[in-house]
């Protein structure tokens, strides 16, 4: 069972960088040595490529002694002429998806942030600059339906405001929020603990496969396409569903709920917003959210418009345009938001025409650094822009709007 789509399935484009990609993925195929491990070898010595002929000096990489060194030497010549990474990129075009690398401008800009992104990710579906304005909607597997009917309200409205939702796939919570994004047109990433050629739960198979054939965001794994799902994988993901989001909420969560991972990670190693929703004080199943907020490791919030509150500048952009259109406010978020009332514009709007006014189109990376802003304060002018007319995206980048 698969996420196979039609030839015609939108992708992520292709790496920068086909030798690189091609040695970390060598790397990845080799028994025993995971994404962490990967991350800590390219890091050693420079690159990927660098790395599968440093030979015994790969003891030097801290949780490598010398005779794994060794070990691992011998395997990546296996690999090498064994043929596996081709039939591995075989695979993956055939199932109409792409891997992206750290090194390629196609990364996501928040991910590569984290103190430790996935060196290669499987992307099946495409995902957009503007999805860098997302919120990581978590929470319980055996979400009571307050859970869910919550769950669902705020990836709505979330939605509707302008942010891509970014959840695991899971039962309960994750999958009540893609469902919900889905159902209202916005735009969501499945971050999954397993190979996309075995999407875990097989039983949202049917989502997923929505998720990317209707052009709504992407499925996204760091795992090759075979990885079955593991146990330990589904901690490591919670890092990359942080690491794609300005801002974590956790709905619904008991103490020892895997969602409270994401949450401690978002707050203590990737500096991103934490928020919790309160719950009936006697439910075992709110427990971690109270947990959250009693500890200030969480802010409290009970609506979208306290959600945006929370996610700095970026929100503020959304929260404006927002609040322009009473219909927003709704639970069916059934639209995005049109044009703010007109009022002035920020100082980071400003910056943004400013750099534009050549007329030529701009990178996301281009504009960060002729406007000095970071990618979430970047990404929220760049909405409000779009929305108000004057800037449009075009190509990988952004550019005036013709006749603005």
């Amino acid at each position: 069972m698969s996420l196979s789509s039609p030839p015609d399935l939108p992708t992520a484009p292709a790496g920068i960088s086909a030798d690189e990609t091609r040695a970390l993925l060598t790397l990845l195929l080799v028994p025993g040595l995971g994404p962490t491990l990967v991350g800590r070898c390219r890091a050693a010595f420079g690159s990927a490529a660098a790395a599968l002929n440093a030979g015994s000096r790969l003891a030097r990489v801290r949780g490598i002694s010398a005779d794994r060194a060794g070990a691992i030497g011998r395997a990546i010549k296996e690999v090498r002429a064994s043929g596996a990474v081709d039939r591995e990129l075989d695979a993956v075009a055939r199932a109409g998806a792409a891997v992206v690398g750290l090194h390629d401008d196609a990364y996501p800009a928040l991910l590569k942030l984290i103190p430790d992104p996935p060196p290669l990710l499987w992307i099946h579906g495409a995902l957009h600059a503007d999805d860098a304005l997302a919120l990581g909607l978590v929470g319980s597997r055996r979400c009571s339906a307050y859970g869910r009917e919550q769950a669902d309200r705020f990836a709505a409205q979330a939605c509707a405001a302008g942010l891509c939702v970014v959840s695991g796939g899971a039962y309960g919570v994750d999958i009540a929020a893609h469902r919900a994004a889905l159902r209202v047109g916005g735009r969501t990433v499945a971050v999954i603990g397993s190979g996309l050629g075995k999407p875990y739960p097989a039983d949202h198979l049917d989502v997923f496969r929505a998720i990317a054939r209707d052009g709504r965001g992407a499925v996204v794994s760091e795992l090759p396409l075979a990885t079955g799902p593991r146990p330990e994988n589904f901690p490591r993901r919670n890092r990359i569903i942080s690491g794609l989001s300005l801002g974590i909420l956790v709905v619904e969560a008991a103490k020892r709920s895997g969602a409270l991972i994401t949450a401690r990670l978002a707050v203590e190693e990737h500096g991103r917003e934490c928020m919790a929703l309160p719950g009936r004080v006697d439910t075992p199943g709110a427990a971690g959210c109270h947990h959250l907020i009693r500890e200030g490791q969480a802010t409290l919030v009970t609506s979208i418009a306290d959600v945006l509150d929370q996610l700095g500048e970026a929100g503020q952009s959304l929260k404006l345009a927002w609040e322009g259109d009473p219909a927003a406010g709704s639970a069916s978020g059934a639209a995005p938001p049109p044009s703010p009332a007109a009022a002035g514009l920020s100082a980071g709007q400003r910056a943004v025409l400013d750099a534009l006014a050549g007329g030529a189109v701009c990178a996301i990376d281009t504009l960060g650094a002729a406007t000095g802003a970071e990618v979430g304060s970047l990404m929220g002018d760049l909405t409000i822009l779009e929305l108000r007319g004057v800037v449009e995206k075009s190509g990988g980048g952004f550019r005036l709007k013709q006749g603005s």
